[in-house]
């Protein structure tokens, strides 16, 4: 195990293991590391990176939030992925101690009074960290955060400008080894600004192209953007997900974020379907049993979204099916 990381309590061994084995996996002769793809956005996969990549993203990291060596970086993600990953090669390559707490839904119930600089989490731990008094201190303790693997509702966000530290929204996929774009949410911003090194533009399909850099060849991406300049832009959604209704094109992701806190007891996504009236019809898929209040609830969602936006439809699933990372994969039941 490396000399720099410490352990909060209730740390498994299997975790533990991970750790080992990543890290004897980065420190040998191989010039490639093994990643799983998560399976968001097709059949997940086994892919090889090129550590130079790998250690050119834990560097533009760096530089974007201006590492210190001996910083303290949290790691509370599974090193089996590649968020988990790049948090070990990041805190390796800038000289940083590596503050190990449990993969669970709140963390920083475990991390007594350590302090930390730097950390990552996924919205949903988020969620869990900034209900809980005593962990929502603690989150405002830690210098810089980011926030990937799925967009944060605008309740969140709300939220996340209130504090004293900076949180920051990832833009990124396996493919471009973690994130190549960063969204400062504490600052109210709607658009991500490149990591150092990084330039994009747009396709005629409106889409994101990253063009070729230290961290990944070119590529063309289906998220479909607003391009602010060579280095900022505005993301609106995936081009697969987009509903095109009557001529109307709908972005489930942003919908998604107009009514996110109506749901907090469900997960939801909006989908399109065939319609021979519209060409695509809209319809929401809500996880579990239909709420109590669910009157209320409608009322506030046509309150929330223009007429054209609600649903045609709304259909209750018993249970969603996940990726191995936890992803909902969208899809009509």
């Amino acid at each position: 195990m490396h000399k720099s990381i410490v352990l909060c309590d209730g740390i498994s061994s299997d975790y533990l293991q991970e750790i080992d084995f990543f890290l004897k996996e980065w420190e040998s002769d191989s010039p490639t590391i093994m990643v799983s793809t998560s399976g968001s956005t097709g059949v997940p996969k086994q892919i090889l990176l090129d550590k130079r990549r790998v250690k050119a993203s834990a560097l533009a990291t760096g530089a974007f939030f201006k590492f210190k060596k001996g910083q303290t970086m949290l790691l509370n993600l599974s090193p089996t992925y590649i968020a988990g990953k790049l948090m070990i090669v990041r805190a390796l390559e800038h000289d940083m101690r590596i503050l190990v707490a449990p993969v669970s839904k709140n963390p920083l119930l475990s991390l007594g009074n350590q302090l930390v600089d730097f950390a990552a989490f996924v919205p949903y731990q988020v969620e869990a960290i900034l209900a809980n008094e005593t962990t929502r201190k603690k989150y405002e303790k830690i210098g810089q955060v980011i926030i990937g693997g799925a967009p944060i509702s605008v309740k969140i966000e709300d939220e996340l400008r209130g504090l004293k530290n900076q949180s920051y929204a990832t833009f990124g996929m396996t493919e471009t080894i973690t994130h190549i774009a960063l969204k400062n949410v504490t600052n109210g911003d709607n658009y991500y600004k490149c990591l150092p090194g990084i330039t994009v533009e747009q396709d005629e399909r409106d889409c994101l192209v990253i063009n070729k850099n230290a961290i990944s060849n070119d590529l063309i991406t289906n998220d479909i953007i607003t391009l602010i300049d060579a280095h900022k832009f505005q993301w609106h959604g995936r081009i697969d997900n987009v509903v095109n209704s009557a001529g109307v094109k709908l972005f489930p992701e942003e919908l998604e974020k107009k009514i996110a806190e109506l749901f907090s007891e469900n997960r939801f996504y909006f989908i399109g379907r065939k319609s021979a009236v519209f060409g695509e019809e809209l319809i929401l898929l809500i996880e579990g049993e239909q709420p109590v209040n669910w009157i209320d609830i409608e009322n506030e969602m046509r309150n929330r979204l223009k007429p054209f936006e609600y649903p045609k439809a709304i259909v209750f699933i018993a249970e969603f099916k996940e990726t191995q990372t936890g992803k909902v994969i969208r899809q009509i039941s």
